[in-house]
């Protein structure tokens, strides 16, 4: 298991409590009619997981590393996390993260530090990086957890982040 996928795999394991414990009502409040819930940001995430396992999955296969963006706010919409159970919206985001936690376990070790200058992380890394700085398919999986922990701290009451971009 690589230091990635283990990360993640501890990320999810221990947050599941957390979210599992959030009432309902709580669970479903849109702070402001323009807002996400605290279900509708989890929603995002699983968005962000399906998108991400197909960004890290591609990467092998070409020779650079720009990949497709998504409108986010019509995914969430599209996907009417709102309207769901609170207990699937949380089971399939567990589902979504331990699928693409076994595929990063699977990457070579040299795909994922291998660096280009030829990418889109400017455009789709939550901590972007400049256009044509070299960078590495690892640098968007840390990226990967790194938002997915930015979200879990809005979400769950007292979550920690453990990882920073750069550790």
């Amino acid at each position: 298991m690589n230091k990635y996928s283990n990360t993640l795999r501890k990320i999810i394991s221990q947050a599941l409590p957390g979210l599992q414990a959030i009432a309902e009502e709580q669970f479903n409040n849109k702070p402001a009619p323009s807002k996400w819930s605290k279900k509708e940001i989890l929603g995002h995430l699983i968005d962000s997981a399906y998108n991400n396992h197909q960004r890290f999955a591609r990467a092998g296969e070409q020779e650079n590393l720009i990949f497709n963006g998504y409108d986010q706010v019509a995914w969430v919409q599209k996907n009417q996390y709102q309207q769901r159970q609170k207990e699937e919206v949380i089971n399939t985001w567990f589902a979504a993260n331990q699928h693409l936690s076994f595929l990063i376990d699977t990457i070579p070790q040299d795909l994922l530090e291998k660096r280009t200058s030829i990418h889109n992380y400017h455009q789709i890394a939550m901590k972007r990086i400049p256009e044509g700085e070299p960078s590495s398919l690892s640098y968007l999986i840390e990226d990967y957890i790194f938002h997915l922990e930015h979200h879990l701290v809005q979400i769950i009451t007292g979550y920690k982040p453990r990882l920073s971009i750069g550790q």
